[in-house]
């Protein structure tokens, strides 16, 4: 899809009042200047979740959940922010156009999905209703699969004919074109001006959006053919690496159950959701990708990846191994995605699985699914003779790939830990190994379009800061963003060593380039760079305090942070004081040692004055 323009973003966000938005699912009562009501993203019975009418900003201080209208929208039908535009410009009545790459005016791609629509109808009634001998192979076929009329009826499977232009006769009638009907990939463009259909003797799949609009088909041959799989190609609505078929009918239990299953096959997800596993998804004749898992995370806890056993179904899951990254660690908290794998046993796929051994085993296998990076880091190991020297240094090698975008997690130590174990080596030369590993360099966001997704990357590890420097970091750039006239005495305070954690660094400085900007106007500008530390912002530009408040907060803060960047300073030198021999070194000693005593009375002189601008400048 192509890129929507800031104007359109900006006439989208003007033509959208959050206070109603948010009213049309939720019951809000008005508090003072605030409107209040119970949050939508997490159960409570005491309100709250607060709007803010005028910055037109809401935020949840239960869940700390917060954002604009954009943002409510993504939350509540877990959107990406290009779709959460376009949703919400749907209800606006704004006609947006979408520029660059494939792209094309919304109203063409509308055209599109209608006649993929209409495609999709019918192939169905050919299934259903057609007395060729390849409808009724068609029909027979499926009923061996166990799957009869009432589920071609619920997944709207269908049948296309061998006519070679049948279909796309049929669709021109009803009114679109030939170009139209290319485009979307239904028909191909022959040579001498003429058409014929892409899909024929083929049991068709319907492949829908998020939304359950058809964008594409999968086709199964009837009979003897080659490929026996046939999918569309890439159009301006269909992307085979961020669509997955079923995802549609499976969102609301995958975020139901948290968990969600991931097959090779079309009729695996029929199967499993016929036997009452609704949770299941396929990929579109391509591997696992980066912006399958990406968007499976928006709604499940943990991805499970269920693989034949066979041996491009090993390959597959340690292909799966690629998109490990910050998500599956604890420390990524409630973005965390748990990834799984499990390996159908006895050479079955999922389909065949469920039918022999039944729900309760398929369910107890996806239950007990293995964490993926260990089944990534076995398999590593397994393919190196551990019983020599060489091959136990390849395994190490090896096994340490897919641990290095971990590096600094809890999780990272722990399987530094298990290789250690398996390679019967000490952790030290496993940590050596993991911290001389390089990683691929993460690209920078290329346009809005893929910001969101790229703000999930993995973070470097940060040097460790204790709860008392965290919560006063987090004030100061709190006050910062509530106070702009604090703005340019904030910037000389910024320095490495009054703010140690890399994000909230981060996020001071959009807030210090953003000059004098206040509420949806400061909001809208750190969105731009980054609409996850955005959401930071919510909460302190609902509910603010005074401005007298908030300069007094300022000032006894800065304070707080300069008192802990000496106390830094002063352990530093004492311990640099104590590598030295006070005989050997006795003026480089003597010197560190006027130094210390130099910080010490600072540190005590800033404890003791009152507090005013000059007491807090960056020295």
């Amino acid at each position: 899809m192509g890129r929507i323009s800031d104007e359109d973003v900006a006439r989208v966000r003007d033509a959208t009042d959050l206070i109603a938005l948010v009213s049309e699912s939720l019951v809000l009562k008005k508090k003072g200047r605030l409107f209040w009501g119970n949050c939508p993203f997490h159960g409570e019975k005491t309100p709250s979740f607060k709007i803010d009418p005028a910055s037109q900003l809401w935020h949840c201080f239960g869940c700390g959940l917060g954002g604009d209208a954009f943002g409510y929208m993504m939350r509540a039908e877990n959107l990406e922010f290009p779709d959460a535009v376009r949703r919400l410009a749907d209800r606006a009545r704004i006609e947006i156009v979408e520029e660059g790459g494939t792209g094309v005016p919304a109203g063409r791609k509308e055209r599109l999905i209608a006649a993929c629509d209409a495609a999709a109808e019918y192939f169905h009634k050919n299934l259903t209703t057609g007395k060729s001998p390849g409808a009724m192979q068609a029909r027979e076929y499926l009923k061996k699969r166990g799957f009869g009329s009432d589920v071609a009826k619920r997944w709207r499977l269908g049948y296309a004919p061998n006519g070679r232009d049948e279909v796309t006769k049929a669709l021109v009638t009803q009114g679109f074109t030939r170009d139209e009907l290319v485009e979307a990939n239904i028909s191909l463009a022959v040579e001498n001006g003429g058409f014929k259909d892409r899909f024929y003797n083929r049991i068709m799949f319907p492949i829908a959006d998020l939304h359950g609009r058809t964008i594409a088909f999968g086709g199964r041959v009837v009979g003897a053919g080659e490929p026996k799989y046939l999918n569309s190609q890439e159009t301006p609505i269909f992307h085979k690496s961020a669509n997955m078929y079923g995802i549609d009918r499976a969102r609301n239990e995958i975020v139901t159950s948290g968990t969600a299953a991931v097959v090779e096959g079309y009729t695996d997800v029929i199967a499993l959701a016929e036997a009452g596993l609704g949770f299941a998804v396929a990929t579109l004749g391509t591997s696992l990708t980066e912006r399958h898992v990406k968007l499976l995370g928006r709604f499940a806890k943990k991805v499970v990846y269920l693989f034949d056993g066979d041996e491009a179904g090993i390959r597959a899951a340690n292909r799966a191994g690629e998109f490990i990254d910050w998500s599956v660690t604890p420390e990524a908290g409630a973005a965390r995605v748990e990834l799984g794998v499990s390996v159908i046993p006895d050479g079955l796929d999922p389909a065949d699985f469920v039918v022999a051994r039944g729900v309760d085993e398929m369910r107890a296998l996806i239950d007990g699914a293995q964490p993926l990076l260990r089944f990534v880091v076995d398999q590593r190991l397994s393919a190196h003779d551990l019983g020599t020297p060489e091959g136990k240094s390849a395994a190490l090698h090896d096994a340490v790939q897919p641990l290095a975008v971990l590096k600094g997690s809890i999780l990272a130590q722990e399987y530094a830990s298990y290789l250690a174990n398996r390679l019967l080596t000490p952790v030290e030369v496993v940590q050596r190994a993991m911290a001389h590993t390089r990683t691929a360099p993460v690209r920078p966001p290329a346009s809005r379009e893929t910001r969101d997704a790229d703000a999930n990357v993995a973070p470097k590890a940060q040097p460790p800061i204790d709860d008392q420097q965290s919560r006063a970091e987090w004030e100061f750039v709190k006050t910062v963003a509530q106070a702009p006239r604090m703005r340019d005495e904030a910037r000389e305070l910024l320095s490495e060593e009054f703010v140690l954690d890399a994000e909230r660094r981060r996020l001071l400085e959009y807030v210090l380039d953003s000059g004098q900007l206040s509420g949806r106007a400061l909001y809208e500008a750190v969105a731009a760079r980054d609409r996850n530390l955005a959401e930071s912002l919510s909460g302190w530009l609902v509910d603010a305090p005074d401005v007298e408040q908030i300069e007094y907060a300022f000032r006894e803060i800065a304070v707080r942070l300069k008192d802990l960047a000496l106390e830094r300073l002063i352990l530093s030198k004492k311990a640099g004081l104590r590598a030295l021999d006070a005989a050997r070194d006795r003026e480089t000693y003597d010197g560190l040692f006027r130094e210390i005593a130099d910080l010490q009375r600072r540190r005590s002189e800033l404890r003791n004055a009152t507090v005013n601008p000059s007491d807090v400048k960056a020295e």
